[in-house]
């Protein structure tokens, strides 16, 4: 059977095997059957990242999650379980829960019966299972740049790719890493392309979604300790007000004080101006503009001009983006690094 990419941290054993189940809990990784696919979104993302159209008739392996894509897919994880019960595949990365909504050119998500739910000789098969512990703190103060938006699609992960390659060219190690969204890989071998010495993402921590996560924050404290790297670029995806959870990371201080730049991607210039409205009430200070606002001068000098930030396309101009951000300046200033052992605290 297929396997989507959102069960790649799923560690399975020899002793697989696939039993109906009652209950439905997040992350539980389930084989389904493909009974109708959605022509206008036929894919299934593999664990190598590669891409294969969905066939009906075929059997494949996902994890159950939800998502709220606003310009996509629309579902949940389902209260209950039974066997040959219709589930939908909610994203690329095989995601699956009952479907909800969707926009109108895309129309019902690819439908799909439930077979079972994967066991083996640790029992029933979840995400949160071989997750990373989760942190209530940074444990290493090295700069963080976060690249968030004002939506899904307005040039998030391509402008982290960018920052990531030319940071890499400048010499740093950078740690990359997708934080909110819905489980896939496709971004993360973007910024393995780009040049990162380590990725990761919020599959790691066992989440299929960051819809389905109360508080983001530890997440991203999580993946911060775990990633190798002297130099964190972060994309959150979605948006910064949405059902992502992406505000609690903006809110948290732990973060924010490594943090050494945010980039923020918007679709328009109202946007933009949103944003800047929103973060400069939680005192989050924006460094830098980009995405599709910036596509051309009629964006970036209007921003320039009207809000007093810098407004660098990464597409056009990645060096002069980096540049902007002035990292130098604010490495000078971390502190360094700590490690813990047991209750002792070192610094190193």
């Amino acid at each position: 059977m297929k396997r989507g990419s959102s069960t790649l941290r799923a560690l399975i054993g020899d002793a697989m095997a696939i039993q109906p189940r009652s209950t439905a809990q997040l992350g539980d990784v389930v084989a389904v059957e493909v009974l109708q696919v959605n022509q206008n979104y036929p894919y299934l993302e593999l664990l190598d990242g590669a891409t294969t159209p969905l066939v009906a008739g075929e059997r494949i392996i996902g994890v159950l999650g939800s998502r709220q894509a606003l310009r996509g897919f629309v579902g949940c994880v389902p209260d209950a379980l039974a066997e040959n019960d219709q589930l939908s595949v909610l994203n690329v990365g095989g995601v699956i829960g009952k479907f909800l909504d969707a926009t109108t050119a895309l129309g019902e998500a690819t439908r799909v019966r439930y077979l079972g739910t994967l066991h083996d000789e640790r029992g029933v098969v979840n995400l949160r299972r071989d997750a990373l512990p989760v942190a209530d703190r940074l444990l290493r103060r090295r700069p963080i740049i976060l690249v968030v938006g004002t939506c899904m699609n307005v040039g998030k992960t391509v402008t982290a790719s960018e920052l990531i390659r030319v940071a890499t060219a400048n010499g740093f190690r950078v740690g990359a890493a997708k934080l909110s969204g819905v489980g896939a890989i496709r971004d993360l071998k973007k910024f393995e392309s780009a040049g990162a010495a380590d990725v990761k993402s919020f599959l790691d921590c066992g989440l299929p979604s960051t819809v389905d996560a109360e508080d983001l924050a530890p997440i991203v404290k999580t993946i911060a300790n775990a990633l190798d790297g002297d130099l964190l670029i972060f994309e959150l995806g979605d948006g910064i007000f949405g059902h992502y959870r992406v505000d609690s990371v903006i809110a948290d201080a732990d973060i924010l004080a490594s943090v050494a730049a945010v980039v923020v991607c918007a679709s328009d210039l109202m946007g933009a101006y949103g944003a800047h409205l929103y973060l400069n009430q939680l005192g989050v200070r924006i460094n830098a503009f980009s995405g599709l606002a910036t596509e051309n001068i009629s964006g970036s000098a209007y921003l320039e001009a009207r809000l007093g930030i810098p407004a660098v396309n990464a597409l056009k101009y990645p060096e002069k983006l980096f540049a902007t951000l002035n990292l130098g300046g604010s490495i000078l200033h971390m502190t360094p690094p700590v490690t813990h052992y047991g209750s002792d605290v070192a610094v190193a």
